[in-house]
């Protein structure tokens, strides 16, 4: 087996760790899973185990994740190829972690990471402004998350990004959609198209933020 082929592996295993899961677990003793949008996630951390904790979670699963395995590929004089796969398995690693019964977070945090491990100068402040204008402005950022996942490429592209670039901010997008749609392998209990249609627009399935994040186990 080949380095790339480890280091790939290795970026997987090491974004699969479930840092929100794990910091609820030690916190409040709670499964993150059972509450709120149930994403083991920063966003949901931060709603159900305190703004800061959140915070954190998000800059390491930004840094320490996603930024990380990039650079050390770098480091290693890894080409780019390798460094886009590298960077593409840690977040699929954070979405559906083999430590979770490949259940996990939504990726943005990471992709975020990644793209800042990359050095893409102008790609990382749009994303990070599209979403800052959703909390701000809309005071909801999941719409402009997305908008921001499915520019990225066209943005990449028109400023002449090598071919890897592309194709993985691509393949962030895809992800993106992919894991909003299947969520953690929630069945849709009611009208199927609508619940999938908020899922990909709004990262929930009901049309009220606050009743959906808020939610919590049954007695």
């Amino acid at each position: 087996m080949g380095i790339a082929t480890l280091l790939i592996v290795a970026a997987y295993l090491w974004g699969a760790v479930p840092t929100a899961y794990i910091v609820a677990r030690y916190i409040n003793g709670i499964d993150i899973r059972n509450y709120g949008s149930g994403n083991v996630g920063a966003s949901n951390a931060a709603e159900h185990v305190g703004g800061r904790i959140g915070l954190a979670i998000g800059l390491f699963d930004a840094i320490g994740k996603g930024s990380l395995v990039v650079v050390i590929a770098s480091f290693l004089d890894q080409d780019l190829a390798v460094q886009v796969g590298i960077g593409l398995a840690v977040i699929v690693g954070h979405n559906w972690s083999v430590y979770l019964r490949m259940t996990g977070g939504r990726g943005i945090a990471t992709s975020l990471g990644v793209i800042l491990g990359l050095g893409l100068v102008w790609e990382f402040p749009v994303w990070i402004i599209l979403i800052l204008f959703g909390r701000i402005v809309r005071g909801d950022t999941a719409l402009w998350a997305l908008l921001g996942a499915l520019v990225l490429p066209f943005l990449a592209g028109a400023r002449g990004q090598p071919a890897e670039i592309v194709w993985m901010l691509a393949g962030i997008a895809l992800l993106v959609v992919t894991k909003r749609t299947m969520a953690n392998w929630e069945r849709p209990t009611t009208d199927v198209l609508r619940v999938l249609t908020n899922r990909i627009l709004w990262d929930r399935d009901e049309s009220d933020k606050e009743k959906w994040t808020v939610r919590r186990p049954l007695p």
